[in-house]
C-alpha cells in the first residue's frame, strides 16, 4: 500500500495523469529489486559505508523490510527473547553484524513524520510542487450567486464560530475554491 501512495504522489509530478500506472509498475519493480537486493545483505552489514545505508534508507520500503527482517531474526527460535520495548536499541543476540536497530528505524520514521507535517507543523499553504516551490495564488472571495447556497454557507459559518458540530452532518468541506490558473499567451 506504501508504494502505492509514493507512486500517486511521483505522479503528481508528472503532467500526464495517466503516468500513475507506469510509476506504480516502475516502483513495484524497483521494489522487487531492492528485495533480492536486500537478501545478500546490503547495505546493512559492516561491508558498506554509512553513505549507502541512508541513501537506501530513504525509500520507505528498504526500512520495512529491514524492521521486519530485524523481528523475524529475534523470534526465530524459541529460545529468541525477541525485542521489546526497553531493548528497541540493542542489537538481538544472533545478529552478528549489527548496523540498525528498531530504535533507528523508529527515529527514521519521526524524521519522517516531521517532513511530512512540513517542516515542524507550520501550516503549509497550497502552491507549486511540495508547497515549497512557486507561489500560492490569491483566493478570491466569492460570493455564491445561489440563495440557497450562500443560506447553508452563512450557516455553517456560524455553526464554526461557535463550535456547534451539527450530527447530521458527517463530512463537511471548508473552503473549497476553484482555482483557475493564468492561461501562458
Amino acid at each position: 500500500m506504501d508504494l502505492v501512495g509514493f507512486a500517486l504522489m511521483l505522479s503528481s509530478f508528472i503532467t500526464k495523469s495517466s503516468s500513475s500506472t507506469t510509476a506504480s509498475f516502475s516502483i513495484f519493480m524497483l521494489r522487487f529489486v531492492a528485495q533480492i537486493v536486500m537478501i545478500i545483505g546490503f547495505p546493512y552489514n559492516d561491508n558498506f559505508a554509512d553513505f549507502y545505508r541512508i541513501i537506501w534508507s530513504l525509500f520507505p520500503p528498504n526500512l520495512l523490510a529491514r524492521a521486519l527482517r530485524l523481528l523475524a531474526d529475534a523470534t526465530s527460535t524459541a529460545q529468541d527473547q525477541g525485542i521489546s520495548w526497553s531493548r528497541r536499541a540493542e542489537c538481538a543476540l544472533n545478529d552478528l553484524e549489527c548496523v540498525i536497530t528498531i530504535s533507528h528505524i523508529f527515529l527514521w520514521f519521526f524524521v519522517s513524520i516531521y517532513f511530512d507535517n512540513g517542516r515542524g507543523a507550520k501550516k503549509v499553504e497550497e502552491g507549486g510542487i511540495c508547497s515549497c516551490i512557486g507561489y500560492a495564488p490569491s483566493l478570491e472571495d466569492i460570493t455564491p450567486d445561489d440563495e440557497h447556497v450562500l443560506q447553508e454557507e452563512i450557516i455553517i459559518k456560524e455553526q464554526r464560530n461557535e463550535g456547534v458540530a451539527d450530527p447530521n452532518i458527517v463530512v463537511q468541506t471548508c473552503g473549497l475554491v476553484k482555482n483557475i490558473p493564468e492561461q501562458q499567451i
